[in-house]
């Protein structure tokens, strides 16, 4: 089967079970009953997922409340501390008792409404597959057309993919990290590649993420970008590639300061040191090897799709 073939046709999701055996989990925080609009669209589906869960971050018992009032089913998991989406995503998976497990965000949710019956079927066609991210597009952006494209990809978006239950439980998975960007989804993806697991884009799965990304540009997130930029050599690489880490660190505080996002970067700079010694129990050196053939990997995916 080539990889841009699904295998794949709208014929293979008839007479679906009443529930697909797929889990979705949903990090939140602080953001009132934005997760409801997501919650009714991923409930009516058909099929629904077998189970959802909702973990909250920094918790006061209001939405707890709220949402078993209105959603009765939903497994919620709720935290005193911030865990951030990774840590929040990485309670939720170590519950999930369905073999492939959709994570969204609070004000993302699934397009079509065979979306968990596709997913069910791509992971079954495709044992290569660990992780297969959706076609994703945002407020004031054209809908992707569905299509039966599958690739392999380098990365994906947290808020909107499928993963493989047993893979993930397989590697260290998500740090528990606030501000996550630039950490989350490429520190799982290394720790997949380094299993020598498959990575997808399929647009036969699509997902509406309803934001415009404005906050990016906030001092906070350009802090914890360029944190994270440090973070994750020292997590995840031998001591022989740091040098790599360092030139990755530099690269990413020129595309900030090429942006205009300047506030923050003092502020991310002058945290690294603490970072290290917070999170170093987390520290999971992959080969050097992979680490290296990853960046490669990475770079000439990103390249391409610049040109296309």
């Amino acid at each position: 089967m080539t990889p841009g073939d699904t295998g794949f046709s709208k014929a293979d999701v008839r007479d679906t079970p009443s529930r697909a055996d797929v889990a979705v989990i949903i990090p939140t925080f602080e953001r009132g009953t934005l997760v409801f609009e997501t919650l009714t669209r991923v409930q009516a589906c058909e099929p629904p997922p077998a189970e959802i869960w909702v973990h909250i971050d920094e918790v006061d018992g209001r939405l707890e409340q709220a949402l078993a009032a209105r959603f009765p089913d939903v497994h919620v998991i709720s935290s005193v501390v911030r865990l951030g989406p990774g840590g929040g995503r990485n309670a939720c998976l170590q519950r999930c008792t369905s073999p492939f497990v959709v994570s969204l965000d609070d004000d993302s949710y699934p397009v079509d409404q065979n979306f968990f019956a596709v997913v069910e079927q791509l992971f079954k066609r495709h044992p290569e597959a660990a992780l297969i991210t959706a076609a994703i597009w945002h407020r004031n952006e054209a809908e992707i057309p569905l299509g039966d494209t599958f690739r392999p990809q380098a990365s994906f978006t947290g808020c909107g993919h499928a993963i493989r239950l047993s893979d993930y439980l397989s590697i260290p998975g998500y740090v528990p990290r606030p501000v996550a960007y630039g950490l989350e989804e490429t520190d799982v993806a290394l720790q997949l590649f380094a299993q020598e697991r498959g990575l997808f884009y399929s647009d036969a799965l699509r997902v509406f993420h309803d934001t415009e990304l404005r906050h990016h540009a906030e001092p906070e997130i350009v802090a914890g970008v360029v944190a994270n930029a440090a973070l994750l050599p020292f997590l995840r690489y031998p001591m022989l590639l740091w040098p790599l880490g360092a030139l990755q660190l530099m690269s990413t505080l020129r595309y900030c300061i090429g942006a205009g996002r300047t506030r923050g970067l003092l502020s991310g700079l002058s945290r690294i040191p603490k970072d290290y010694w917070q999170f170093r129990s987390y520290r999971r050196v992959q080969p050097a090897a992979a680490v290296a053939r990853y960046v490669l990997y990475r770079r000439r995916h990103d390249r391409s799709s610049r040109a296309a």
